[in-house]
């Protein structure tokens, strides 16, 4: 809810590309110059299922791996909205520019560092008039709190993290201007310090779900599968990949009790190509 509160004057366009991307849980293998993810609705006509496309994503990355242009397309190819980034010699993202498909700017963000640690966030609108304001806050070199603000300076948001004895992410609670609890999430680790699972708690709708993070022999994320507060799976989420373990598609499936029995009901699916990948063939 965070951002949606604290950026509403992009909330047409531009809000967030990628707002599941799946590389915040795995990682982009190999001399990758550029990927185009192709995201599916899934329809159903006498038992058998049809996809049709319904957006596209183009991200481009520079020689240091750094993704420098974000591009939201139509499924014929027609430019929706386009972010490009900027970097430090540091490799910090310094600045973000989204254009609409007239290549107009929407938005500019402007990102601070300082002894190499992000200070704040800052948002302008086409006119250059800020619209948002995030401080970041440190203890020990680890992000304790990060605190949104509109253009006047008025607390929106907040959200205070916890680490566990590794050093590892253990909690990251949400809370709304009055200092209410909004979501929080509470994460668990394997023993090779991999995600296991994600506990995800909302105090408005007075639930809560976790998501278990399921991999193969050879440590490839494969399955999210997740269950509601009365330990029912509700959703799975299945990657498949390619010989350079890049994820080539992402299938997600409602879990439903239906004529007796279990049912996976395929209900969207995305798939990925990548620039500068050889052999990609689903494994």
């Amino acid at each position: 809810m965070k951002k949606l509160l604290s950026f509403a004057f992009v909330a047409s366009v531009c809000l967030s590309l990628f707002a599941t991307d799946i590389f915040n849980y795995i990682p982009l293998n190999g001399n990758v110059k550029s990927y185009t993810r192709t995201d599916y609705t899934i329809t159903s006509k006498f038992g058998n299922y049809y996809r049709t496309p319904s957006v596209k994503f183009l991200k481009t990355f520079d020689s240091f791996g750094k993704e420098i242009e974000s591009t939201e397309l139509s499924p014929k190819d027609s430019v929706i909205n386009k972010i490009s980034s900027t970097y430090d010699l540091n490799g910090n993202l310094t600045e973000q520019n989204c254009f609409n498909s007239e290549n107009e700017l929407i938005w500019k963000n402007i990102i601070t560092y300082k002894n190499n640690l992000k200070v704040d966030s800052s948002e302008y609108d086409s006119n250059g008039t800020l619209k948002a304001k995030i401080i970041f806050t440190y203890e020990n070199d680890k992000l304790i709190d990060e605190t949104g603000y509109n253009g006047d300076g008025a607390l929106i948001w907040k959200t205070i993290f916890t680490y566990n004895e590794n050093g590892l992410l253990s909690t990251e609670s949400q809370y709304i201007a009055d200092g209410s609890l909004d979501t929080k999430l509470v994460y668990s680790y394997t023993e090779n310090n991999k995600i296991d699972s994600i506990i995800s708690y909302d105090s408005y709708e007075k639930d809560s779900n976790q998501k278990i993070f399921r991999y193969s022999a050879d440590g490839l994320l494969n399955e999210i599968t997740t269950y509601t507060s009365q330990k029912e799976v509700s959703n799975r989420l299945v990657l498949k990949y390619d010989s350079s373990n890049n994820v080539v598609r992402i299938s997600d499936y409602k879990i439903s009790q239906k004529f007796g029995t279990t049912v996976n009901e395929l209900i969207s699916q995305s798939e990925f190509s990548y620039n500068d990948i050889l052999n990609a063939d689903a494994k």
